[in-house]
């Protein structure tokens, strides 16, 4: 097995149309053909078996902003892996992988919104109860703002010394 990250601009076609299987294959109602759901992400961390892809993370950088302070994130997004390789680590190999990326890249926080607590608390990561203002996309368009706590679960892990804030988070953009 190969765990790599590439940056978008670099997917090849080929690439693109199995990312979009897998996504669809993995989560309920993803857009078919698609490999994103809100916006394009910045890298995608891919693991491959025999040249063939098995496990997908995406990957948004952006700064976010809290109480006077900006943070650097690397906001995760649509990990998945294919259903003959789930149970055997390659989610949590995958989320190191980031995090010793993000490690290098001196990024603050790893960050998502998520329904799946439990698999992402073994993993370290921490519950996040803050009340959040983001940018609402709704097919492909931007519809407003949004100010409010998150339902599905925002969850981070700080990657630095760097303590998570307490005050309102801006996501400076949608939602991740």
């Amino acid at each position: 097995m190969q765990i790599k990250h590439l940056y978008e601009h670099n997917l090849v076609e080929e690439l693109r149309r199995e990312i979009a299987e897998l996504l669809s294959d993995s989560f309920d109602g993803y857009p078919k053909g698609r490999v994103f759901f809100h916006q394009i992400p910045a890298v995608r961390i891919l693991a491959s078996k025999n040249n063939t892809l098995i496990g997908h993370l995406a990957v948004d950088h952006r700064v976010i902003h809290s109480g006077g302070v900006n943070f650097s994130i690397f906001g995760i997004v649509d990990l998945c892996v294919g259903k003959d390789f789930r149970e055997a680590g390659l989610a949590t190999d995958m989320l190191k992988y980031l995090y010793d990326l993000a490690e290098k890249s001196g990024i603050d926080f790893l960050m998502l919104v998520s329904g799946a607590n439990e698999f992402y608390l073994k993993r370290g990561f921490s519950i996040a109860n803050n009340v959040c203002c983001w940018m609402m996309v709704q097919n492909n368009r931007s519809i407003g703002l949004v100010r409010r706590k998150l339902e599905e679960g925002l969850m981070y892990k700080a990657v630095g010394d760097k303590v998570w804030p307490e005050t309102e988070i801006d996501l400076l953009g949608h939602i991740f």
